[in-house]
C-alpha cells in the first residue's frame, strides 16, 4: 500500500492503510509516484496525498499538466499521530462541483514569484529522519548561498553572540564570523529536519566549531553528545570562552614498559596486568640475564628472562632475547610454565653448510628485516655453487635459467646461475624473493650479478620490488639536495622542481631529472651561501642579490647560474609564491665561442681507424649528417627506413628526417647485420645497442660513455659536428639550407654563416 514499514506488525497492511483501502477500493497507477496503489477521488494514493500537504506541492494539488512525477517519503507504519488529517481528499464538494480550495491558488503564485535558486541545505519536514546520511561539505560557497536567507532560531543566537562577545571582550570580526557559522549551523539542522541539531554534525563545519557549539548550547539548540566534543585542530583550543580541558583520547595499540608484551588498543596504564601484580610482590632491580633496570626480580630475574631459565642453565646462549608476548585479555589461571630444556643440537659440520629453513609459498614474516648475507657467503666460498643441494623445484628454475641464457649468447650468464642457484638453495624455490635480498648477495662477490636474476624472477611472479632500487640517480641527488636546505626554502625550491616536471599551474612539457640537476648544481651554492647569511624565504630575493651572485663568474659557469636563476623566479612567479621576478632584467649573455673546425689531415682516413660497426655509424652520423650526440642514443630501430634511405630523429613532439646517400646506408646495414648476428634474442628497440643494453628486459639506452671509446683517439662527437655544419656553411652560405638540412635553429644557423662569411656582417674580426 504505502510501502511503509512495519517495524511489529499482525497484518502485511499498516494500521493506517486498511481504513483507507475499504473506503477507496479502486486500484490504479497514481500519475505522482508512479506506484499501483488505491486511489482517491482525487486519482492519488494515500502517500501522495500526504506528501503534498507536508511538502505543499502546489501544482499536484491543482492536478496541473506541468506536474512531474515525484517521490514519496519512507514511512514507518502505525506512526501517523497527528497527520492522518492529511490524507483528506483535495478536491471538497461545491455548488459547481467538486473543487480545489483557493489557499492553494495563492501558494503556487508565490512559489513562482520567489527567485529560482540553487537547492543548497533545503528545509526538510521537521521530525523525519533520514534513511541514509552522508557527511556535508560544508564550504565558503555554502555560506555565500544561505545569505539573506530567513532560518529559524538565529534571533536567539544572535543575542547569544553579542552577550558571550561583551563577557569575554572579543572584537566585532569575531561576532561576523562567528555569526556566519552559527547561520550554516541552524541552515543544516532545518536540512536535516531536526529540532536540535545533532552535535556530531558540527565536525562538517569549515571553521569555529566550538564557538558555535557554546552558542547553539546557550540557546537551547543543540543536542548533546554523551561527552563534550571538540573541533579544533589541537587538543586544546587557545580561546578565552573555553576553559574545560579536551578529553584524553583513548590509548593506542602499545608495548608493556616491563615486559615488552604487545597491548591492544583501549587499554589504560603503561604495564599489561600480569607485569603490574608482579610489580607488588617483588623488589626492583637489574635483571641479570637481559641487563635492564628498573623491574621487579625474582631470583635476580624479570618476570620475562624467569621462563628461560632452564634453556639458560643447560647451555649458555650467545644472544640472550626473548619471545615476543601478546597480552591477551583472557588466558589460563596461575603461574607461567618454564620453557624445557631441549636435547643439545650435534656439533656442525663446517664443510656441510646447511641452509636456512624454506618459508612456504604465501608465508610472509611478522617483521620484514635486511638480511645479511656475510655469513653465509663466508659459509659457501670454499664451495661450488654446482655442489649445492637443490630441491626438484629449485633445480628446475636454475636451470631454466641455464637454457635462457645460453640461448641469448650472453658472456656473463654463469654469473646470474651462480646468484640465482645461492638463493635457491638458501630460500628455497617456493618463496617470494625480495629485490633487496638479490641485490646484497650479489654486492659481497664480483662473480655474481642481480639485475639479470631480478627481471628472471619478476618475469615469473616470483620478485617482490623494492621501489628504491628503481628510483632515477638524479631524482634521488635532487630530494637529497634540496633536504639539506632550510624548510621554507626546500618548499619553494621543490616546487620549482615540480613546474619544471610539468606539475604547476600551467601545463608545458616535462624536463628531465638531469636537466633539473644541472640547474640545481649551478643553484646550490649560492643558495646555501644565502641561507647562511639569514634569509629563510625566496621572497627576501631582490636584484641585487641575484646581480651580486653572478658578478665573481665568468664564462660559462656564469650563464648556467644566470639561466638556473631565471628558471627559479620565473616558475615562483608563476606560482604566484613571489610577487615579482628579480631576475628578470638579469643579463645571461650569448655563447661568443667560435666553432673549429677539424684539420683535414686528421679528418683523413678516420672512418679507417674506426674497429667497430657501431663506431663507424655513429660517425658518419655525426660527421655527415651533424647529428647531435644525445640524439643518438635515442635513435630507434622503426625510425630507420632503408628503402627509403631516411632516419627520423625524434625532439620531443617534433620529428627530423635524415636523408640517409648510399654511404651511410651501407654502414647501417652493416651495424644491422652485425646485431642480428650477435644478439639474435635482443628485443632493445633502440638502434644501438651494447653487450649490457641488447639482453637488457629494460630496454635501456646506449651510454655517452660508450660512444666516445668507440670513437678514435682525439675526437669528440661535439667537435665532427660543428666541423660539418662549419664545412657547409662555408659551401653555401644559406641559413636557410643549415636549417632545413640540419634541423637546427634560427639563431645557430646565423651563428655559423657569420663565422663562415664573416664580410656579411656588421662586425669584421679583427
Amino acid at each position: 500500500m504505502c510501502l511503509g514499514w512495519l517495524v511489529v506488525h499482525w497484518y502485511r497492511v499498516c494500521d493506517g492503510c486498511r481504513p483507507w483501502a475499504r473506503r477507496y477500493p479502486e486500484v490504479g497507477v497514481c500519475p505522482r509516484c508512479r506506484h499501483e496503489g488505491h486511489l482517491n477521488t482525487d486519482g492519488l494514493c494515500k502517500p501522495c496525498l500526504m506528501a503534498i500537504r507536508a511538502e505543499e506541492d502546489a501544482e499536484w494539488a491543482l492536478g496541473l499538466q506541468e506536474a512531474r512525477p515525484q517521490p514519496v517519503q519512507l514511512i514507518v507504519g502505525g506512526m501517523y499521530g497527528d497527520r492522518s488529517a492529511d490524507a483528506r481528499p483535495l478536491r471538497r464538494p461545491a455548488k459547481s462541483g467538486l473543487k480545489v480550495g483557493q489557499q492553494w491558488w495563492i501558494k503556487l503564485r508565490k512559489q513562482r514569484a520567489a527567485p529560482a535558486g540553487p537547492p543548497v541545505l533545503q528545509a526538510q519536514v521537521c521530525g523525519q529522519l533520514a534513511l541514509f546520511t552522508v557527511p556535508r561539505l560544508l564550504t565558503d560557497a555554502t555560506v555565500s548561498a544561505i545569505v539573506g536567507r530567513p532560518v529559524a532560531g538565529w534571533e536567539e543566537c544572535r543575542l547569544v553572540i553579542e552577550v558571550m562577545a561583551a563577557e569575554h571582550g572579543l572584537s566585532v570580526g569575531w561576532q561576523r564570523a562567528i555569526a556566519e557559522m552559527v547561520r550554516l549551523a541552524l541552515a543544516v539542522r532545518e536540512a536535516e529536519g531536526a529540532v536540535q541539531l545533532p552535535e556530531a554534525i558540527l565536525r562538517d563545519l569549515p571553521s569555529n566549531g566550538d564557538a558555535v557549539r557554546l552558542v547553539l548550547l546557550r540557546a537551547g539548540l543543540l543536542d548533546q553528545a554523551p561527552e563534550p566534543m571538540r573541533f579544533s585542530t589541537t587538543n586544546q583550543p587557545t580561546t578565552t570562552y573555553i576553559t574545560a580541558p579536551a578529553p584524553l583520547p583513548l590509548p593506542v595499540a602499545r608495548s608493556c614498559r616491563d615486559c615488552d608484551a604487545w597491548m591492544a588498543s583501549g587499554k589504560r596504564g603503561s604495564r599489561c596486568n600480569p607485569c603490574r601484580h608482579w610489580r607488588e610482590l617483588h623488589p626492583v632491580g637489574q635483571c641479570v640475564r637481559c641487563l635492564r633496570s628498573d623491574l621487579p626480580l625474582r631470583g635476580s630475574r624479570c618476570r620475562t628472562c624467569r621462563l628461560y631459565q632452564h634453556l639458560d642453565d643447560s647451555g649458555p646462549a650467545a644472544v640472550r632475547a626473548t619471545q615476543l608476548v601478546i597480552d591477551l585479555p583472557h588466558g589460563a589461571p596461575g603461574q607461567a610454565q618454564l620453557i624445557p630444556t631441549a636435547e643439545p643440537a650435534p656439533a656442525e659440520d663446517e664443510d656441510k653448510a646447511v641452509s636456512a629453513l624454506h618459508a612456504a609459498r604465501g608465508q610472509e614474516p611478522l617483521f620484514a628485516m635486511r638480511r645479511d648475507w656475510s655469513p653465509v657467503m663466508a659459509r659457501l666460498r670454499r664451495r661450488s655453487y654446482r655442489d649445492l643441494p637443490l630441491t626438484t623445484a629449485a633445480r628446475a628454475l636454475t636451470e631454466e635459467l641455464d637454457r635462457l641464457r645460453r640461448g641469448r649468447q650472453d658472456p656473463a650468464y654463469r654469473k646470474d646461475i651462480r646468484t640465482l642457484t645461492i638463493l635457491v638453495y638458501w630460500l628455497g624455490a617456493e618463496t617470494v624473493f625480495q629485490e633487496r635480498d638479490v641485490h646484497d648477495l650479489a654486492l659481497l662477490d664480483p662473480n655474481l650479478g642481480a639485475k639479470r636474476v631480478c627481471q628472471f624472477l619478476a618475469a615469473r611472479g616470483l620478485l617482490v620490488e623494492a621501489p628504491e632500487l628503481h628510483r632515477d640517480t638524479d631524482q634521488v641527488w635532487i630530494e637529497a639536495t634540496i633536504g639539506t636546505l632550510p624548510p621554507t626554502v626546500a618548499d619553494e625550491v621543490r616546487l620549482w622542481v615540480q613546474v619544471l616536471r610539468g606539475q604547476g599551474r600551467r601545463e608545458h612539457e616535462a624536463r628531465g631529472y638531469d636537466g633539473i640537476r644541472r640547474y640545481l648544481f649551478a643553484l646550490d651554492p649560492i643558495l646555501t651561501a644565502w641561507t647562511s647569511s639569514g634569509i629563510t624565504t625566496l621572497r627576501q630575493i631582490t636584484s641585487d642579490h641575484a646581480t651580486t651572485a653572478i658578478d665573481d663568474l665568468t664564462g660559462s659557469p656564469r650563464r648556467q647560474l644566470a639561466i638556473s636563476l631565471r628558471s627559479l623566479f620565473k616558475a615562483l612567479r608563476q606560482e604566484r609564491v613571489v610577487f615579482r621576478d628579480p631576475t628578470r632584467n638579469l643579463p645571461v649573455g650569448d655563447l661568443k665561442g667560435i666553432p673549429k673546425s677539424v684539420p683535414s689531415d686528421l679528418l683523413a682516413g678516420l672512418l679507417d681507424r674506426a674497429t667497430t660497426p657501431l663506431g663507424r655509424l655513429v660517425i658518419a652520423l655525426t660527421a655527415v649528417h651533424a647529428l647531435p650526440g644525445h640524439e643518438i642514443p635515442t635513435l630507434l630501430t622503426c625510425d630507420l627506413n632503408l628503402a627509403h634511405g631516411t632516419l627520423e630523429a625524434r625532439r620531443g613532439l617534433l620529428r627530423h628526417t635524415l636523408y640517409i646517400e648510399e654511404f651511410t646506408r651501407a654502414l647501417a646495414d652493416e651495424w644491422l647485420i652485425y646485431r642480428h648476428r650477435r644478439w639474435p634474442a635482443s628485443t632493445n628497440p633502440h638502434l644501438l645497442v651494447s653487450q649490457r643494453t641488447a639482453l637488457d628486459s629494460d630496454h635501456p639506452p646506449v651510454s655517452m660513455t660508450m660512444l666516445h671509446r668507440h670513437l678514435p683517439k682525439g675526437f669528440t662527437l661535439d667537435g665532427l659536428r660543428q666541423d660539418r655544419i662549419l664545412n657547409e656553411a662555408f659551401e653555401t652560405g644559406d641559413p636557410l639550407k643549415l636549417m632545413r638540412l640540419f634541423g637546427i635553429t634560427e639563431k645557430t644557423a646565423m651563428h655559423y654563416v657569420g663565422v663562415a662569411h664573416p664580410e656579411r656582417t656588421s662586425q669584421l674580426p679583427r
